[in-house]
Protein backbone atom coordinates (compact mmCIF):
# COMPACT_ATOMS: atom_id res chain seq x y z
CA UNK A 1 0.00 0.00 0.00
CA UNK A 2 3.21 2.34 0.61
CA UNK A 3 4.52 1.94 -2.50
CA UNK A 4 0.68 2.86 -4.24
CA UNK A 5 0.85 5.57 -2.45
CA UNK A 6 4.50 6.59 -3.84
CA UNK A 7 2.89 6.04 -7.11
CA UNK A 8 0.58 7.94 -7.02
CA UNK A 9 2.12 10.59 -5.36
CA UNK A 10 4.78 11.04 -7.42
CA UNK A 11 2.02 10.48 -11.07
CA UNK A 12 0.20 14.01 -9.22
CA UNK A 13 4.11 15.66 -9.06
CA UNK A 14 3.98 14.36 -12.61
CA UNK A 15 0.95 15.97 -13.84
CA UNK A 16 1.51 19.54 -12.33
CA UNK A 17 5.44 19.28 -13.62
CA UNK A 18 4.67 18.30 -17.09
CA UNK A 19 1.83 20.34 -17.57
CA UNK A 20 3.86 23.18 -17.35
CA UNK A 21 6.81 24.72 -19.84
CA UNK A 22 9.84 23.19 -18.52
CA UNK A 23 11.65 26.57 -16.06
CA UNK A 24 8.19 28.17 -15.30
CA UNK A 25 7.34 25.89 -12.38
CA UNK A 26 7.77 27.33 -9.11
CA UNK A 27 8.85 24.96 -6.44
CA UNK A 28 7.31 25.14 -2.85
CA UNK A 29 9.65 23.57 -1.28
CA UNK A 30 13.29 22.10 -1.59
CA UNK A 31 11.62 18.53 -2.39
CA UNK A 32 9.72 20.05 -5.11
CA UNK A 33 12.92 21.73 -6.52
CA UNK A 34 14.46 18.27 -6.33
CA UNK A 35 11.68 16.93 -8.50
CA UNK A 36 11.31 19.81 -10.65
CA UNK A 37 15.32 19.61 -11.51
CA UNK A 38 15.07 16.14 -12.09
CA UNK A 39 12.67 16.05 -14.22
CA UNK A 40 14.37 18.93 -15.90
CA UNK A 41 17.64 16.71 -16.45
CA UNK A 42 15.56 13.59 -17.58
CA UNK A 43 13.90 15.61 -20.36
CA UNK A 44 17.34 17.15 -21.26
CA UNK A 45 19.28 13.55 -20.83
CA UNK A 46 16.46 11.64 -23.37
CA UNK A 47 16.89 15.15 -26.04
CA UNK A 48 20.82 14.60 -25.46
CA UNK A 49 20.98 10.89 -25.63
CA UNK A 50 18.29 10.13 -28.32
CA UNK A 51 19.39 9.17 -31.71
CA UNK A 52 16.34 10.46 -33.26
CA UNK A 53 14.75 13.87 -33.32
CA UNK A 54 12.26 14.69 -30.68
CA UNK A 55 10.65 17.54 -29.07
CA UNK A 56 9.03 17.99 -25.97
CA UNK A 57 5.83 17.51 -26.38
CA UNK A 58 6.53 14.33 -27.68
CA UNK A 59 8.23 13.57 -24.46
CA UNK A 60 5.68 15.06 -22.49
CA UNK A 61 2.52 13.07 -24.35
CA UNK A 62 4.69 9.58 -23.77
CA UNK A 63 4.95 10.47 -20.22
CA UNK A 64 1.14 11.52 -19.86
CA UNK A 65 0.64 7.81 -21.75
CA UNK A 66 2.35 6.22 -19.19
CA UNK A 67 1.01 7.91 -15.94
CA UNK A 68 -2.67 7.47 -17.25
CA UNK A 69 -2.35 3.57 -18.86
CA UNK A 70 -0.66 2.82 -15.21
CA UNK A 71 -3.72 3.50 -13.67
CA UNK A 72 -5.83 0.65 -14.75
CA UNK A 73 -6.62 -0.89 -17.57
CA UNK A 74 -9.08 1.34 -18.85
CA UNK A 75 -7.65 4.49 -18.05
CA UNK A 76 -5.42 5.91 -21.22
CA UNK A 77 -4.21 9.54 -22.58
CA UNK A 78 -4.70 9.95 -26.43
CA UNK A 79 -3.09 12.92 -28.92
CA UNK A 80 -5.59 15.07 -30.17
CA UNK A 81 -5.64 12.64 -33.62
CA UNK A 82 -5.91 9.37 -31.69
CA UNK A 83 -9.26 10.95 -30.16
CA UNK A 84 -10.82 12.18 -32.78
CA UNK A 85 -10.81 8.17 -34.02
CA UNK A 86 -11.67 6.90 -30.11
CA UNK A 87 -14.91 9.46 -29.96
CA UNK A 88 -15.88 8.79 -33.15
CA UNK A 89 -16.12 4.89 -32.44
CA UNK A 90 -17.45 5.73 -28.73
CA UNK A 91 -20.23 8.19 -30.04
CA UNK A 92 -21.20 6.37 -33.40
CA UNK A 93 -21.38 9.46 -35.12
CA UNK A 94 -18.67 10.74 -38.19
CA UNK A 95 -18.56 12.75 -40.91
CA UNK A 96 -18.29 10.54 -44.51
CA UNK A 97 -20.52 8.65 -46.74
CA UNK A 98 -22.62 5.90 -44.79
CA UNK A 99 -21.36 2.60 -45.76
CA UNK A 100 -20.03 -0.84 -43.78
CA UNK A 101 -17.08 -2.05 -45.01
CA UNK A 102 -15.11 -5.75 -44.68
CA UNK A 103 -11.93 -6.98 -46.32
CA UNK A 104 -12.37 -10.06 -48.68
CA UNK A 105 -9.09 -11.46 -50.02
CA UNK A 106 -7.86 -8.23 -51.65
CA UNK A 107 -10.68 -6.22 -52.01
CA UNK A 108 -12.09 -3.93 -49.66
CA UNK A 109 -16.33 -4.63 -50.14
CA UNK A 110 -19.41 -2.52 -49.33
CA UNK A 111 -21.21 -5.18 -46.95
CA UNK A 112 -23.69 -2.03 -46.34
CA UNK A 113 -25.19 0.50 -47.62
CA UNK A 114 -27.18 3.15 -44.98
CA UNK A 115 -30.42 3.90 -45.49
CA UNK A 116 -30.62 7.59 -46.60
CA UNK A 117 -26.89 8.11 -46.35
CA UNK A 118 -24.81 9.71 -49.31
CA UNK A 119 -24.01 6.72 -50.21
CA UNK A 120 -27.63 5.06 -51.26
CA UNK A 121 -27.95 8.62 -53.07
CA UNK A 122 -24.91 8.00 -55.25
CA UNK A 123 -26.14 4.79 -56.38
CA UNK A 124 -23.46 2.42 -54.33
CA UNK A 125 -24.40 -1.15 -53.79
CA UNK A 126 -23.76 -3.79 -51.03
CA UNK A 127 -21.22 -5.73 -52.53
CA UNK A 128 -19.55 -3.33 -54.61
CA UNK A 129 -15.42 -3.64 -54.36
CA UNK A 130 -13.40 -0.02 -53.73
CA UNK A 131 -10.06 -0.07 -55.95
CA UNK A 132 -9.67 3.80 -55.74
CA UNK A 133 -10.14 6.58 -53.07
CA UNK A 134 -9.47 9.75 -54.98
CA UNK A 135 -7.44 8.28 -57.36
CA UNK A 136 -5.58 6.69 -55.28
CA UNK A 137 -4.80 2.54 -55.50
CA UNK A 138 -6.69 0.58 -52.29
CA UNK A 139 -5.98 -2.95 -53.36
CA UNK A 140 -4.82 -4.44 -50.44
CA UNK A 141 -5.70 -2.02 -47.91
CA UNK A 142 -7.02 -2.72 -44.05
CA UNK A 143 -10.44 -1.65 -43.68
CA UNK A 144 -9.16 1.34 -40.98
CA UNK A 145 -7.17 2.43 -44.18
CA UNK A 146 -9.34 2.57 -46.51
CA UNK A 147 -12.01 3.58 -44.01
CA UNK A 148 -10.07 6.82 -43.15
CA UNK A 149 -9.99 7.93 -46.89
CA UNK A 150 -13.24 8.15 -46.93
CA UNK A 151 -13.94 10.07 -43.95
CA UNK A 152 -13.62 13.68 -44.32
CA UNK A 153 -15.18 17.12 -43.48
CA UNK A 154 -19.06 17.69 -43.92
CA UNK A 155 -19.81 18.88 -47.43
CA UNK A 156 -16.47 17.91 -49.33
CA UNK A 157 -16.50 15.22 -51.78
CA UNK A 158 -14.65 11.87 -52.06
CA UNK A 159 -14.26 9.66 -55.34
CA UNK A 160 -14.63 5.81 -55.66
CA UNK A 161 -13.60 3.80 -58.25
CA UNK A 162 -15.90 0.87 -58.26
CA UNK A 163 -15.68 -2.78 -59.25
CA UNK A 164 -19.06 -4.15 -59.89
CA UNK A 165 -20.79 -7.65 -60.96
CA UNK A 166 -21.79 -7.67 -64.69
CA UNK A 167 -19.53 -4.26 -65.37
CA UNK A 168 -16.23 -4.71 -66.80
CA UNK A 169 -14.70 -0.88 -66.30
CA UNK A 170 -14.41 0.56 -62.86
CA UNK A 171 -16.77 2.63 -62.55
CA UNK A 172 -16.08 5.77 -61.03
CA UNK A 173 -18.43 7.54 -58.60
CA UNK A 174 -18.18 11.09 -56.88
CA UNK A 175 -19.81 10.89 -53.55
CA UNK A 176 -19.95 13.96 -50.49
CA UNK A 177 -19.64 13.65 -47.75
CA UNK A 178 -22.13 14.44 -44.24
CA UNK A 179 -22.76 13.47 -40.98
CA UNK A 180 -23.48 10.23 -40.56
CA UNK A 181 -24.90 8.04 -37.48
CA UNK A 182 -23.79 4.30 -37.09
CA UNK A 183 -26.77 2.13 -36.35
CA UNK A 184 -25.66 -0.96 -33.12
CA UNK A 185 -28.97 -2.54 -33.17
CA UNK A 186 -30.09 -5.19 -35.14
CA UNK A 187 -33.62 -6.90 -35.13
CA UNK A 188 -35.13 -9.85 -36.82
CA UNK A 189 -38.51 -11.47 -36.76
CA UNK A 190 -38.04 -15.26 -36.17
CA UNK A 191 -40.54 -17.18 -36.13
CA UNK A 192 -43.16 -15.24 -33.89
CA UNK A 193 -40.19 -14.03 -31.82
CA UNK A 194 -37.83 -11.51 -31.65
CA UNK A 195 -34.75 -11.17 -31.78
CA UNK A 196 -32.70 -8.12 -31.30
CA UNK A 197 -28.92 -7.80 -30.87
CA UNK A 198 -26.86 -4.59 -29.78
CA UNK A 199 -23.58 -4.41 -30.66
CA UNK A 200 -22.63 -1.35 -28.71
CA UNK A 201 -23.88 1.41 -26.48
CA UNK A 202 -22.91 4.55 -28.80
CA UNK A 203 -24.55 7.94 -28.85
CA UNK A 204 -27.40 6.17 -31.37
CA UNK A 205 -28.64 3.02 -29.15
CA UNK A 206 -31.13 4.35 -28.09
CA UNK A 207 -32.57 5.64 -30.92
CA UNK A 208 -32.59 3.21 -33.31
CA UNK A 209 -33.98 0.44 -30.35
CA UNK A 210 -37.11 2.91 -30.57
CA UNK A 211 -37.26 2.07 -34.02
CA UNK A 212 -36.92 -1.67 -33.70
CA UNK A 213 -39.54 -1.88 -30.92
CA UNK A 214 -41.65 -0.16 -33.33
CA UNK A 215 -41.12 -3.12 -36.16
CA UNK A 216 -41.64 -5.81 -32.92
CA UNK A 217 -44.88 -4.27 -32.00
CA UNK A 218 -46.25 -4.25 -35.60
CA UNK A 219 -44.72 -7.97 -35.49
CA UNK A 220 -47.05 -8.31 -32.94
CA UNK A 221 -43.78 -9.37 -30.87
CA UNK A 222 -44.52 -10.15 -26.81
CA UNK A 223 -41.56 -13.06 -26.91
CA UNK A 224 -37.76 -11.49 -26.97
CA UNK A 225 -34.17 -12.08 -27.56
CA UNK A 226 -32.10 -9.32 -26.21
CA UNK A 227 -28.62 -10.67 -27.54
CA UNK A 228 -25.17 -8.46 -25.78
CA UNK A 229 -23.27 -10.96 -26.17
CA UNK A 230 -19.64 -9.21 -27.14
CA UNK A 231 -20.82 -6.35 -26.65
CA UNK A 232 -18.19 -4.60 -24.81
CA UNK A 233 -19.85 -1.65 -23.46
CA UNK A 234 -20.28 2.17 -24.24
CA UNK A 235 -22.06 5.49 -22.68
CA UNK A 236 -23.57 4.81 -19.25
CA UNK A 237 -26.69 7.11 -20.53
CA UNK A 238 -27.19 5.32 -23.32
CA UNK A 239 -27.28 1.94 -21.42
CA UNK A 240 -29.93 3.25 -18.75
CA UNK A 241 -32.08 4.56 -21.89
CA UNK A 242 -32.40 1.00 -23.03
CA UNK A 243 -32.67 -0.66 -19.76
CA UNK A 244 -36.04 1.46 -19.53
CA UNK A 245 -37.84 -0.19 -21.98
CA UNK A 246 -37.18 -3.82 -20.07
CA UNK A 247 -36.77 -2.90 -16.45
CA UNK A 248 -39.87 -2.33 -14.46
CA UNK A 249 -40.53 1.01 -12.47
CA UNK A 250 -37.60 1.48 -9.89
CA UNK A 251 -33.64 1.88 -9.63
CA UNK A 252 -31.47 0.69 -13.03
CA UNK A 253 -28.18 1.36 -11.83
CA UNK A 254 -26.08 3.80 -8.87
CA UNK A 255 -22.91 5.26 -9.98
CA UNK A 256 -20.62 6.32 -7.09
CA UNK A 257 -17.46 9.13 -7.42
CA UNK A 258 -14.97 9.90 -5.58
CA UNK A 259 -14.15 13.64 -6.69
CA UNK A 260 -15.41 16.19 -4.56
CA UNK A 261 -17.65 18.35 -6.91
CA UNK A 262 -19.42 15.22 -8.39
CA UNK A 263 -22.22 13.49 -6.67
CA UNK A 264 -22.95 9.99 -6.77
CA UNK A 265 -25.98 9.87 -9.68
CA UNK A 266 -28.71 7.02 -9.18
CA UNK A 267 -30.64 6.22 -12.36
CA UNK A 268 -34.05 4.74 -12.33
CA UNK A 269 -36.64 3.18 -14.81
CA UNK A 270 -40.92 4.58 -14.47
CA UNK A 271 -41.91 1.62 -16.36
CA UNK A 272 -45.42 0.50 -15.27
CA UNK A 273 -44.57 -3.38 -16.60
CA UNK A 274 -42.07 -5.24 -18.40
CA UNK A 275 -43.53 -5.17 -21.76
CA UNK A 276 -42.09 -8.73 -22.79
CA UNK A 277 -41.22 -11.91 -22.15
CA UNK A 278 -37.15 -11.44 -22.31
CA UNK A 279 -34.57 -13.78 -22.17
CA UNK A 280 -30.98 -11.96 -22.83
CA UNK A 281 -28.09 -13.42 -24.00
CA UNK A 282 -24.82 -12.86 -21.98
CA UNK A 283 -21.20 -14.18 -22.27
CA UNK A 284 -17.49 -13.25 -21.00
CA UNK A 285 -17.71 -10.55 -23.19
CA UNK A 286 -20.29 -8.69 -22.08
CA UNK A 287 -19.15 -5.65 -20.35
CA UNK A 288 -19.24 -2.42 -18.78
CA UNK A 289 -22.44 -1.02 -19.91
CA UNK A 290 -23.65 -3.85 -21.32
CA UNK A 291 -23.74 -5.27 -17.21
CA UNK A 292 -25.65 -2.25 -16.00
CA UNK A 293 -28.57 -3.24 -18.39
CA UNK A 294 -28.00 -7.05 -17.83
CA UNK A 295 -27.44 -6.58 -13.63
CA UNK A 296 -30.83 -4.48 -13.93
CA UNK A 297 -33.22 -6.85 -16.08
CA UNK A 298 -31.93 -9.62 -13.67
CA UNK A 299 -32.33 -7.67 -10.55
CA UNK A 300 -35.61 -6.46 -11.07
CA UNK A 301 -36.71 -9.98 -12.63
CA UNK A 302 -37.36 -8.21 -16.00
CA UNK A 303 -35.92 -11.41 -17.46
CA UNK A 304 -33.61 -13.95 -16.93
CA UNK A 305 -29.66 -13.88 -18.03
CA UNK A 306 -28.85 -16.79 -20.35
CA UNK A 307 -25.57 -17.68 -21.51
CA UNK A 308 -21.89 -17.84 -19.54
CA UNK A 309 -20.71 -15.32 -16.83
CA UNK A 310 -20.02 -11.92 -18.34
CA UNK A 311 -16.62 -9.49 -17.88
CA UNK A 312 -17.34 -8.10 -15.45
CA UNK A 313 -16.23 -4.33 -15.61
CA UNK A 314 -17.93 -1.90 -13.30
CA UNK A 315 -16.07 1.21 -13.82
CA UNK A 316 -16.37 4.27 -15.36
CA UNK A 317 -14.42 6.45 -17.10
CA UNK A 318 -14.73 10.16 -18.17
CA UNK A 319 -13.61 11.20 -21.41
CA UNK A 320 -11.85 14.77 -20.93
CA UNK A 321 -9.68 17.32 -22.79
CA UNK A 322 -6.48 18.29 -21.10
CA UNK A 323 -5.12 21.55 -21.39
CA UNK A 324 -1.51 21.93 -23.54
CA UNK A 325 1.19 23.35 -21.03
CA UNK A 326 1.15 26.80 -22.75
CA UNK A 327 -2.50 27.57 -22.72
CA UNK A 328 -2.74 25.95 -18.39
CA UNK A 329 -0.10 28.83 -18.14
CA UNK A 330 -1.84 31.51 -19.73
CA UNK A 331 -4.65 30.71 -18.20
CA UNK A 332 -3.25 30.46 -14.46
CA UNK A 333 -1.83 34.19 -14.72
CA UNK A 334 -5.61 35.37 -15.05
CA UNK A 335 -7.32 32.32 -12.98
CA UNK A 336 -6.26 30.97 -9.81
CA UNK A 337 -8.40 27.89 -10.18
CA UNK A 338 -7.40 26.99 -13.83
CA UNK A 339 -7.94 23.23 -14.23
CA UNK A 340 -6.34 21.48 -16.54
CA UNK A 341 -9.88 19.85 -17.40
CA UNK A 342 -10.81 22.16 -20.25
CA UNK A 343 -14.42 21.27 -19.94
CA UNK A 344 -14.22 23.00 -16.18
CA UNK A 345 -12.80 26.02 -18.10
CA UNK A 346 -15.94 26.36 -20.10
CA UNK A 347 -18.67 26.05 -17.19
CA UNK A 348 -16.50 28.06 -14.37
CA UNK A 349 -15.12 30.91 -16.81
CA UNK A 350 -17.01 30.51 -20.17
CA UNK A 351 -13.53 29.87 -21.70
CA UNK A 352 -13.63 27.59 -24.88
CA UNK A 353 -10.45 26.06 -25.62
CA UNK A 354 -9.37 25.84 -29.53
CA UNK A 355 -7.95 23.03 -30.67
CA UNK A 356 -4.25 23.95 -30.12
CA UNK A 357 -4.80 24.50 -26.85
CA UNK A 358 -5.86 20.64 -26.21
CA UNK A 359 -2.83 19.17 -25.71
CA UNK A 360 -4.90 15.54 -25.47
CA UNK A 361 -7.80 13.68 -24.19
CA UNK A 362 -7.58 11.80 -20.62
CA UNK A 363 -9.98 8.81 -20.67
CA UNK A 364 -9.72 8.29 -16.59
CA UNK A 365 -11.86 5.69 -14.22
CA UNK A 366 -14.01 8.25 -12.25
CA UNK A 367 -16.45 6.58 -10.13
CA UNK A 368 -18.04 2.58 -10.23
CA UNK A 369 -21.43 1.43 -10.37
CA UNK A 370 -23.64 -0.99 -8.43
CA UNK A 371 -26.78 -2.95 -9.68
CA UNK A 372 -30.26 -2.30 -7.85
CA UNK A 373 -29.46 -4.75 -5.70
CA UNK A 374 -26.22 -3.16 -4.68
CA UNK A 375 -23.59 -5.41 -6.34
CA UNK A 376 -20.34 -4.55 -7.39
CA UNK A 377 -19.60 -6.91 -9.98
CA UNK A 378 -16.27 -5.68 -10.98
CA UNK A 379 -13.49 -8.49 -11.52
CA UNK A 380 -16.90 -10.77 -10.72
CA UNK A 381 -19.30 -10.13 -14.42
CA UNK A 382 -22.70 -11.31 -13.51
CA UNK A 383 -23.85 -15.48 -13.50
CA UNK A 384 -26.68 -16.10 -15.88
CA UNK A 385 -29.84 -17.23 -14.44
CA UNK A 386 -29.50 -20.30 -17.10
CA UNK A 387 -25.81 -21.66 -17.88
CA UNK A 388 -25.25 -22.28 -21.32
CA UNK A 389 -21.93 -22.65 -22.62
CA UNK A 390 -20.86 -20.67 -25.23
CA UNK A 391 -20.68 -21.94 -29.08
CA UNK A 392 -18.43 -23.04 -30.54
CA UNK A 393 -17.57 -22.60 -34.62
CA UNK A 394 -19.05 -24.82 -36.85
CA UNK A 395 -16.57 -26.10 -40.03
CA UNK A 396 -14.78 -23.03 -39.18
CA UNK A 397 -17.22 -20.25 -39.14
CA UNK A 398 -18.89 -18.84 -36.29
CA UNK A 399 -22.66 -19.00 -36.28
CA UNK A 400 -23.22 -15.40 -35.71
CA UNK A 401 -21.33 -14.54 -38.58
CA UNK A 402 -23.67 -16.02 -41.17
CA UNK A 403 -25.68 -12.93 -42.78
CA UNK A 404 -29.06 -13.50 -44.58
CA UNK A 405 -29.75 -13.24 -48.06
CA UNK A 406 -30.81 -10.20 -49.27
CA UNK A 407 -32.61 -11.11 -53.02
CA UNK A 408 -31.07 -7.95 -54.26
CA UNK A 409 -30.01 -10.06 -57.65
CA UNK A 410 -29.44 -13.36 -59.01
CA UNK A 411 -25.97 -14.21 -59.34
CA UNK A 412 -24.70 -16.94 -61.78
CA UNK A 413 -21.78 -19.15 -62.86
CA UNK A 414 -18.31 -16.16 -62.88
CA UNK A 415 -20.76 -13.40 -61.78
CA UNK A 416 -19.16 -11.76 -58.52
CA UNK A 417 -21.52 -9.91 -55.54
CA UNK A 418 -21.78 -10.20 -51.56
CA UNK A 419 -25.24 -12.80 -51.83
CA UNK A 420 -22.57 -15.36 -53.44
CA UNK A 421 -20.04 -14.58 -50.37
CA UNK A 422 -23.36 -15.19 -47.62
CA UNK A 423 -24.21 -18.03 -49.85
CA UNK A 424 -20.45 -19.21 -49.68
CA UNK A 425 -20.67 -18.87 -46.02
CA UNK A 426 -23.48 -21.00 -44.80
CA UNK A 427 -22.95 -23.62 -47.11
CA UNK A 428 -19.32 -23.65 -45.67
CA UNK A 429 -20.77 -24.13 -42.12
CA UNK A 430 -23.41 -26.66 -43.69
CA UNK A 431 -20.22 -28.85 -44.56
CA UNK A 432 -20.33 -28.29 -48.06
CA UNK A 433 -17.18 -28.70 -50.43
CA UNK A 434 -16.10 -25.13 -51.82
CA UNK A 435 -13.20 -22.79 -51.49
CA UNK A 436 -12.80 -20.32 -48.91
CA UNK A 437 -15.26 -17.68 -49.79
CA UNK A 438 -14.93 -15.01 -52.29
CA UNK A 439 -17.81 -13.64 -53.42
CA UNK A 440 -17.07 -14.89 -56.73
CA UNK A 441 -19.35 -17.76 -57.94
CA UNK A 442 -16.62 -19.89 -59.38
CA UNK A 443 -17.41 -24.07 -60.71
CA UNK A 444 -17.14 -25.34 -57.14
CA UNK A 445 -19.53 -22.54 -55.65
CA UNK A 446 -21.96 -23.35 -58.52
CA UNK A 447 -21.41 -27.33 -57.73
CA UNK A 448 -22.17 -26.40 -54.33
CA UNK A 449 -25.45 -24.82 -54.95
CA UNK A 450 -26.58 -27.42 -57.50
CA UNK A 451 -26.30 -30.01 -54.91
CA UNK A 452 -27.67 -27.89 -52.04
CA UNK A 453 -30.82 -27.16 -54.63
CA UNK A 454 -31.23 -31.37 -55.03
CA UNK A 455 -31.37 -31.72 -51.37
CA UNK A 456 -34.09 -29.40 -51.55
CA UNK A 457 -36.17 -30.18 -54.01
CA UNK A 458 -35.21 -27.26 -56.20
CA UNK A 459 -34.75 -27.04 -59.91
CA UNK A 460 -30.43 -27.91 -59.78
CA UNK A 461 -29.60 -24.81 -62.08
CA UNK A 462 -26.39 -23.87 -59.81
CA UNK A 463 -27.54 -20.06 -60.05
CA UNK A 464 -28.55 -18.18 -56.89
CA UNK A 465 -32.15 -17.57 -57.44
CA UNK A 466 -34.72 -15.97 -55.25
CA UNK A 467 -35.56 -18.98 -53.88
CA UNK A 468 -32.85 -21.00 -53.36
CA UNK A 469 -32.00 -17.37 -51.50
CA UNK A 470 -35.01 -17.89 -49.22
CA UNK A 471 -33.83 -21.75 -48.88
CA UNK A 472 -30.28 -20.78 -47.53
CA UNK A 473 -31.95 -18.40 -45.78
CA UNK A 474 -34.09 -21.07 -43.86
CA UNK A 475 -30.91 -23.40 -43.63
CA UNK A 476 -29.29 -20.15 -41.59
CA UNK A 477 -31.33 -20.03 -39.48
CA UNK A 478 -31.74 -24.13 -38.83
CA UNK A 479 -27.70 -24.06 -38.02
CA UNK A 480 -28.28 -20.97 -35.37
CA UNK A 481 -31.53 -23.45 -33.79
CA UNK A 482 -29.01 -26.25 -33.84
CA UNK A 483 -25.74 -25.26 -32.94
CA UNK A 484 -25.85 -21.56 -31.14
CA UNK A 485 -27.10 -23.68 -27.71
CA UNK A 486 -27.56 -20.56 -26.25
CA UNK A 487 -30.05 -19.19 -28.42
CA UNK A 488 -31.84 -22.52 -28.77
CA UNK A 489 -32.09 -22.69 -25.26
CA UNK A 490 -33.74 -19.18 -25.14
CA UNK A 491 -36.20 -19.94 -27.76
CA UNK A 492 -37.27 -23.04 -24.84
CA UNK A 493 -37.55 -21.19 -22.53
CA UNK A 494 -39.74 -18.46 -24.35
CA UNK A 495 -41.73 -21.05 -25.32
CA UNK A 496 -42.53 -22.59 -21.85
CA UNK A 497 -40.30 -26.04 -23.09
Amino acid sequence: MKNQNLVVLIILSLVMLLLAPLGSAIPANAADAADNSYLQEMMHFIKDRYYFEVNEEQITQGALKGMFQGLDDYSDFFTREEAQVMLESVEGNYEGIGVALSKVDNYIVITRVFPSSPAESAGLLSGDRLVTVDKKDVLGYSVEQVSTLIRGPKDSLVNLGIVRNGIKNVVEFRVKREDIKLNPVRYENRGGIGYIAIDSFNSNTAEFLVTVLEAAEKDGISKLVLDLRDNTGGEVTQAVAVARHFVPAGPITTIKFKAAGMKDKVYTSELSAPPYKLVVLVNGMTASASEIVAGAIQDSQAGVLLGSKTYGKARVQAIIPLLSPEAYQKYARLYPDTSLDSNEMLIHHGIQATDREIMGWAKITTGIYITPSGKYIDGQGLLPDIKVSDPTPLNGWEISNLMPLEKSGKPALNSSSLEVYNAEKILSASGYELDKPDMTLDIKTFNAIKKFQQEQRLYPSGILDFTTQEALNRKRQELINCYDQQYARAVEYLLGR
